[in-house]
């Protein structure tokens, strides 16, 4: 069968699934009772396995065969699963992650799974000894079917019946009960999910709230290993007859091969809970009623490849362009019905454009998503005690700005693991809870999203960011003796620096904070950190929604058209209104409220001074504000954004282009740049005394 098709659905899901185990197996390390966290792991190896067997990538599906056995396990400790079991399971999810980067690479699985099965099967034996937990039934299966059918749900009856030859029952069991509940709601089972641990029968019923067919439903319990044979048969409200079963399976005890004579008190142990669970039974119908509702919504929702979302955000692109236009040739055309018309056309594209916005937005988590795993793995290196926590998760994202985020915030976690949190005995002489606690936090801020990693480490220390700094040779003794945190903070952006005694695996060559700010500044974002010395550290993002379509404000530079991001703009002003003041040879604009570097437009963009600056722009750029000279303010645009050619944005302050209504392409002024230590002192001295410019914008566009 050709599967050449369906490999990019293999890829996608295969990913979304070991993403979610990961997850899984270190939420249940820290908490082993989490039972729905168990049951989430067993669907999702279960179906990766089943769809890599589908795909022909047998060794995929033999190592997460034998992952099955070790997470029936998790079901029969108290006390969790050790450290080198988890360890082991890990080790095997990140073998099958680079199986599926193979896959996509070279179209074979590049895995042997045998010695991780061998590390697999020696958990097993090592804990088969170990006594099964028990616990006694907590409702009645009769009341829960029962009350499904009174909500109107449609019920299905299974019967499995296991093999003679069986090793494992309560694993096939559990196989099973994970492989139905993938066709909706799980009303009851028996044996009940307290006592599948103490399952040694060939029998396994289950009652599934479904609106799958019943041959469907067959084929899905018949693919489970070691399964004979398997009946399904649909409940009505008139031929449902709890006494129909055995006594041992109403009240919920697990049941036993008939002639196995295999009685350990069990089914004693439930025998007094029949009417205890009526309340629970209940919970179980509910649920079951809602399973239609839920596959009809899943039925709603497709894949589609990112490839078409780029495509479509480019011709929404185009049809903003193509409107804008439009918009600019009625203008002083005397037609109420014309204006009527393009009125309706801009309000029509505008809703489009949100929905198309809408659509290419994803949640910040599946960025998360990866931290539990490098937090658990890093600080178990680092012999550190973390708590992680994750906050607004649900928080939307341009895709194109999701996939970029992921290694800026990988270098800030790891950053505050290495250097910020201490070791629990340092923790503790300082007086603080041995368990240091780093925080990753979403929000929305107006049209941007600012995330945050905040750890309540040991803070930076200026002197001692300032003694490396000397030994690099980047400062004077007494510059260090004068650094202050604000200093310290832009030296540990310099590309190369670390304070790192040694050179690891995790920290100490020194691209770690210059990675970051490189890559906001190419997604027009920002980085923001504040310290304090014993309390800890925090890094903010801020960031775009979209890299799309940004609203900004035109303005024109000696006759150039430039574009600035209104997120940016604190807010517009006269020259002539206020005073101009010169300090150490650059020009300052004295406003009520703080005295700010100024900086001429044309200078600043390498082109010919005009003399008619009398406006001037407030923005924001780093952590300080400064205010740019042009020549006129245009208005306020929706633009599509661009990215430029590396020898058209080489040495100057703007991060992409945009095709205006006239053809003419504005520059998006990057204000980060814009507002750098070495940007400000290069165009901020006085306008006679013009300093050697950068070729212009106009020079590199011809050239590229």
């Amino acid at each position: 069968m050709d599967t050449s098709e369906y490999m990019p659905m293999f890829l996608a899901e295969a990913r979304e699934h070991l993403q979610e185990l990961n997850l899984a197996v270190v939420q249940l390390e820290n908490d082993p009772a989490d039972r729905p966290t168990l049951d989430q792991i067993f669907r999702i190896a279960h179906s990766l396995k089943g769809m890599s067997a589908t795909m022909g990538f047998t060794a995929i599906a033999e190592l997460t065969h034998e992952m099955e056995e070790v997470f029936e396990l998790l079901r029969q400790r108290t006390s969790g699963l050790s450290q080198d079991a988890v360890d082991t399971v890990l080790a095997c999810l990140d073998a099958l992650s680079e199986a599926v980067e193979s896959i996509e690479a070279g179209g074979t699985e590049k895995l042997d799974p045998a010695p991780l099965i061998e590390r697999l099967r020696q958990l097993v034996r090592s804990s088969a000894a170990e006594p099964a937990v028990t616990s006694s039934p907590e409702g009645s299966e009769a009341t829960a079917v029962r009350a499904a059918l009174d909500t109107g749900a449609r019920v299905l009856h299974v019967v499995a019946v296991l093999d003679d030859e069986v090793q494992m029952p309560a694993v096939r069991a559990h196989m099973l009960f994970a492989a139905l509940a993938d066709h909706g709601e799980l009303v009851s089972n028996i044996p009940a999910t307290e006592l599948i641990e103490s399952f040694h029968g060939r029998q396994v019923e289950a009652w599934v709230a479904s609106t799958s067919d019943e041959n469907e439903v067959a084929r899905s319990a018949t693919r489970v290993s070691d399964v004979a044979d398997v009946t399904v048969a649909e409940v009505t409200v008139d031929s449902y007859s709890p006494a129909a079963a055995p006594a041992a399976d109403r009240n919920g005890a697990a049941t036993r091969d008939p002639d196995s004579g295999d009685h350990d008190g069990a089914g004693d142990a439930g025998g007094t809970g029949t009417q205890a669970g009526a309340g629970a039974g209940s919970a179980q119908a509910a649920g079951g009623a809602s399973a239609a509702a839920a596959s009809s919504h899943n039925a709603r929702t497709v894949r589609v490849d990112a490839e078409r979302l780029d495509a479509l955000m480019h011709l929404m692109g185009e049809l903003v362009i193509h409107r804008t236009a439009v918009e600019a040739l009625t203008v002083g055309i005397g037609k109420p019905e014309l204006h009527h018309a393009v009125e309706n056309l801009t309000r029509s594209s505008q809703a489009l454009q949100s929905m198309v916005m809408q659509v290419r937005m994803i949640p910040v988590d599946v960025v998360f998503l990866r931290f539990p795993r490098l937090v658990r793995d890093l600080s178990t290196k680092l012999g550190k005690d973390v708590e992680l926590e994750l906050l607004g998760r649900d928080t939307e994202l341009d895709r194109t700005v999701v996939d970029a985020l992921g290694d800026p915030l990988v270098h800030l976690v790891r950053n505050s693991l290495d250097h910020g949190l201490e070791p629990p005995e340092e923790r503790e002489n300082a007086g603080k809870p041995a368990t240091g606690k780093l925080t990753i936090a979403a929000r929305h801020a107006g049209g941007s999203v600012v995330i945050e990693v905040r750890d309540d480490g040991r803070g930076i220390d200026p002197q001692l960011v300032g003694r490396k700094a000397a030994e690099k040779g980047l400062l004077d003794a007494e510059a260090v003796a004068g650094l202050d945190t604000r200093g310290a903070i832009e030296l540990l952006f310099t590309a190369g620096f670390s304070t790192a005694e040694t050179t690891s695996d995790i920290s100490g060559r020194g691209v770690g904070m210059d990675v970051v700010r490189t890559k906001i500044r190419e997604l027009g974002g920002e980085v923001v950190m504040e310290s304090t010395r014993g309390a800890g550290t925090a890094a903010q993002i801020r960031l775009p929604l979209t890299l799309a379509i940004v609203s900004a404000l035109q303005i024109d530079v000696a006759g150039a058209p430039f574009a600035i991001p209104i997120d940016r703009i604190e807010r517009t002003i006269r020259l002539a209104e206020h005073s101009v003041s010169s300090v150490a040879g650059r020009r300052v604009l004295v406003l009520e409220d703080g005295v700010l570097p100024l900086l001429e437009g044309a200078t600043v963009f390498g082109r010919e001074p005009t003399g008619n600056h009398d406006l001037v722009v407030i923005v924001r750029g780093g952590d300080r504000r400064i205010g740019l000279a042009v020549d006129e303010l245009v208005g306020q645009r929706e633009l599509v954004t661009r990215p430029l050619p590396s020898i058209v944005s080489d040495g100057q302050p703007v991060s992409g282009g945009a095709v205006l209504a006239d053809g003419q392409i504005a520059l998006i002024v990057d204000c980060d740049a814009l507002a750098s230590d070495k940007n400000v002192a290069s165009a901020g001295g006085h306008p006679d005394r013009r300093p050697e410019s950068p070729p212009s914008v106009e020079t590199h566009l011809a050239a590229a």
